[in-house]
């Protein structure tokens, strides 16, 4: 009787640990890429995960550790889901290569460069390895890295790339998708970064101005300049009509009530191409004092 009890007992405790050592050894969730992101031919996933990120830092700068802690010129803050992929491109490509060929789909696929570095201008390798991309395969030789922080729409996605001592080249993504209360993240980027895109400019202009009104008038001492960027072959015409575009939007928001004083409006034409990313035109605010 007591035998049969403690073979019982004994099974009973083996289910139970089979149990949680399944609980406790889940498969990881594996990582996702934008449906619009094509990676590098014959490169090979060596790093997939999915995990949320209360407090995902988008470095802006050149990085450093002062103390033992990460310091940077600029950077923003986000709350969101990260999605994180790490590939090992093939004989032949270079940290340059891989990273030109994703930089030229986030372009073509209206993605706003934010910021972007090459070799020593980024820092140690050894700092965006191990303490911000937590992936020491991604640890290699400084001159050889790339790195870039972009933006489309609520979606921020930061690419970096490098050659380690033994000649393997990697290249990772971060995607993180911002969930912050700021629904376009616009507001926090401009307070952060000191510009940011106007966000329903131009299909939805009434949107676009009340954006505006709003923020104004939550930061009474806010002063901003907008910019209009528009596509053109001939230079003096796109300068001409991006600057009527500004004054009018410049307007709108002015008839809302907000003191004229307190934003100005200029044209920029079709002179920055790189800003507009494949659209044909784009407003940019930039925050003068007052946040």
């Amino acid at each position: 009787m007591r035998l049969g009890m403690r073979l019982g007992m004994r099974v009973g405790l083996s289910r139970l640990g089979l149990v949680g050592f399944l609980c406790g050894f889940a498969l990881p969730v594996v990582a996702e890429v934008p449906e619009w992101i094509e990676p590098v031919d014959r490169s090979s996933v060596v790093q997939e995960r999915a995990l949320p990120a209360p407090d995902y830092r988008v470095m802006l700068g050149r990085v450093l550790k002062i103390n033992g802690l990460i310091r940077t010129d600029r950077e923003l803050k986000l709350t969101g889901s990260l999605d994180r992929t790490t590939w090992q491109l093939p004989s032949g490509e270079t940290p340059e290569s891989g990273f030109l060929q994703f930089r030229d789909q986030l372009q073509r696929n209206g993605a706003d460069i934010l910021f972007e570095c090459a070799g020593r201008q980024c820092g140690a390798s050894n700092i965006w390895a191990n303490d911000l991309f937590e992936t020491a395969r991604l640890y290699g030789v400084d001159e050889s890295q790339r790195y870039m922080a972009a933006r489309r729409g609520s979606d921020y996605l930061v690419i970096y790339s490098v050659r380690r001592g033994n000649g393997r080249v990697y290249l990772n993504l971060d995607w993180v998708q911002d969930e912050s209360d700021d629904s376009s993240g616009w507001v926090s980027t401009l307070e952060q970064q000191g510009y940011a895109n106007l966000p329903g400019w131009p299909d939805a202009p009434d949107s676009a101005v009340q954006s505006l009104v709003s923020l104004l008038a939550d930061k009474p001492d806010l002063r901003l300049v907008l910019v209009v960027h528009q596509v053109g072959r001939d230079i003096e015409l796109s300068l001409r009509q991006s600057a009527e575009l500004a004054d009018r939007l410049k307007d709108q928001v002015v008839a809302e009530g907000v003191a004229p004083a307190r934003i100005q409006a200029f044209g920029a034409g079709a002179l920055s191409p790189e800003v507009l990313g494949g659209r044909k035109q784009m407003a940019v605010v930039i925050q003068v004092s007052g946040f």
